[in-house]
């Protein structure tokens, strides 16, 4: 029951970093294309995947993991988790008639699960 407890604990503050840095994530994507029209999504979405990740690692290694975790592997889950994100992007524009932020909005909010089963067990797992 204390792993489940500990777990639970673990899960909950992933979801406040991740939080913060999805937030990081939005709000940078959404100036970016507020000041600038005409700027690709997808550049906006380059732009603020780079601050969230630098967020979500401090966060992840002061607060989630309490760890330092392997920063390579972290940024490999990072990536993949935002290579998806671009993939959703991609579709969102290509098949449905929204554009801007709403779209870099629904991409950036798919991806959290995935990106927590693979930091949890893989970036920040215990070391061999």
């Amino acid at each position: 029951m204390s792993r489940l407890v500990g777990e639970a604990g673990t899960a909950a503050r992933f979801g406040l970093v991740g939080v913060m840095a999805t937030g990081a994530h939005l709000l940078v994507a959404g100036v970016l294309l507020g000041l600038w029209p005409n700027m690709s999504e997808f550049v906006a979405n380059i732009v603020a995947f780079l601050v969230a990740f630098q967020i979500s690692l401090i966060g992840h290694r002061r607060l989630t993991f309490r760890r330092r975790g392997r920063a390579r592997r972290f940024f490999l889950v990072a990536a993949s988790g935002f290579i998806l994100n671009n993939g959703v992007l991609a579709a969102l524009l290509a098949v449905t008639p929204l554009h801007g932020f709403i779209a870099v909005a629904i991409a950036t909010l798919t991806v959290p699960v995935l990106t927590y089963l693979a930091s949890r067990f893989w970036a920040f797992g215990a070391s061999r």
